[in-house]
């Protein structure tokens, strides 16, 4: 244990509602259809902090469209509420500290401390308690994608440009302040839809999965 600085900086999308090849731009794999002389293959993800998010391919997009096997799913403010109840009661028992979060009806952020240095692992434990919570609260279906975006963030810097990124994003259904969880404090029909993962600069380098 140190005195550095750590956060992780999580977002997934519920499911169906991102797809790879979006013209939003993804941090998923890419697809490449081959020819008749090259076989089609994934490309890896772009997910690094100073680096351009893969953009819309419609190959991509029509292969995740193809291999969906679940209703897309849009969370409502109902919907939002119970999951960033969830994500808070979660980090409660594991004695995580849920810094700042929006609730999106397409995607979720969320800044994590005292927590592992493990982004995979934290993420796939709040996305599968969540989605219990949530399956048990409005219903049995498929609430996230698989997958996700893990920040690794080790300076007060670049913790503070996540949080203050996850407090301003527009349209957000739910908000989490130091494991509170709020209304939306603006009208998210007033702002234009935000961006899935924030271009931070300053952010240190994911870790390879």
């Amino acid at each position: 244990m140190t005195d550095e600085p750590f956060a992780l900086f999580l977002t997934w999308t519920t499911y169906g509602s991102w797809p790879p090849g979006d013209a939003r731009g993804h941090v998923s794999n890419t697809f490449f259809e081959g020819g008749a002389h090259q076989r089609s293959e994934y490309r890896p993800r772009e997910n690094r902090p100073g680096r351009a998010y893969s953009g819309g391919k419609a190959e991509t997009r029509r292969r995740a469209r193809a291999l969906q096997s679940h209703e897309t799913t849009f969370l409502t403010p109902e919907t939002a509420i119970a999951a960033a109840e969830s994500l808070t009661e979660s980090c409660a028992i594991q004695d995580w500290r849920l810094t700042r979060g929006a609730v999106l009806h397409n995607h979720v952020h969320i800044v994590v401390t005292g927590c592992p240095d493990d982004g995979p692992g934290v993420r796939r434990t709040l996305k599968g308690r969540s989605q219990a919570a949530l399956s048990r609260a409005c219903g049995v279906r498929k609430w996230w994608t698989t997958g996700g975006s893990d920040r690794y963030l080790h300076s007060e810097r670049s913790i503070a440009g996540a949080i203050r990124y996850t407090a301003d994003q527009p349209g957000a259904l739910a908000e989490i302040v130091d494991g509170v969880v709020l209304p939306p404090t603006d009208d998210g029909n007033m702002k234009r839809a935000g961006g899935l993962v924030p271009p931070d600069p300053d952010a240190p380098p994911t870790k390879p999965r």
